[in-house]
């Protein structure tokens, strides 16, 4: 077996099982290893101790003071970000009960426990203008994962598993070799769901009701943000 294949779930034979998937990726996590998730707008790098989250950037050779985003689970940004009630439950009905992913930009609170996992240098790279940008939802699996994560008081940094301004990859095969290299354990499930569009996912500051970024199936979202609550948003010039 080669040495990617052993680092690769599932095993030869075995189906995609996202109870006992997660549970391995929490472990790896939890000893200060790096993993290779996918979710639904791609393969994510994702990590959670501090030695491994700086491994991990430096091998997407991302430049300095370049943000990093958060993956967390619905009760983390309740409890980290600082809303109105009413934009609570815009990103609960959209991450719960519409079951889609959402890169959520919010002020934070500075005093939540998980605040004391990061260093000063990684802190500077995830608070940009007071804000911090937490990626929720992204599938079963992505949300068994940051459950696991929120029980034990454990934060997962992440990004898209490519060389930096390389693009998204939506099947294990085409990620780059340093990136793989890199990852203490893959999962690979194959083509992920919004290949089509190539693109990471969909970033708003819901603070300011702004879009940051048109990521995959922005138009759903723009629909329904007008559907339910009358908030009217850009079009996407692509996907119109």
């Amino acid at each position: 077996m080669s040495p990617l294949a052993a680092k690769t779930i599932p095993r030869p034979g075995h189906l995609p099982n996202t109870t006992s998937d997660a549970q391995q990726v929490f472990q790896v996590l939890q000893s200060g290893g790096i993993v290779i998730v996918p979710t639904e707008v791609g393969y994510g790098l994702m990590a959670s101790s501090v030695e491994a989250i700086e491994k991990a950037f430096t091998a997407k050779q991302r430049r300095p003071g370049h943000p990093h985003g958060l993956i967390g689970s619905y009760e983390l940004h309740q409890e980290l970000h600082i809303l109105e009630p009413e934009k609570f439950h815009m990103t609960r009905v959209l991450t719960q009960d519409l079951d889609m992913g959402v890169g959520i930009v919010a002020p934070y609170n500075p005093d939540h426990p998980i605040m004391a996992n990061f260093t000063p240098q990684t802190l500077a790279n995830i608070v940009k203008n007071g804000k911090i940008g937490m990626f929720v939802g992204g599938g079963s699996l992505n949300r068994e994962i940051c459950r696991l994560n929120y029980e034990a008081g454990q934060v997962m940094v992440g990004s898209s598993a490519n060389l930096t301004g390389r693009g998204q990859k939506f099947r294990v095969e085409d990620i780059e070799d340093e990136i793989k290299e890199v990852a203490d354990l893959i999962v690979d499930y194959g083509l992920q769901r919004y290949h089509v569009y190539g693109r990471a996912s969909i970033l708003v500051d819901f603070e300011e009701m702004k879009v940051l970024r048109m990521g995959s199936c922005y138009e759903l979202f723009r629909e329904r943000m007008s559907r339910f609550w009358g908030v009217e948003l850009p079009e996407d010039p692509v996907y119109k």
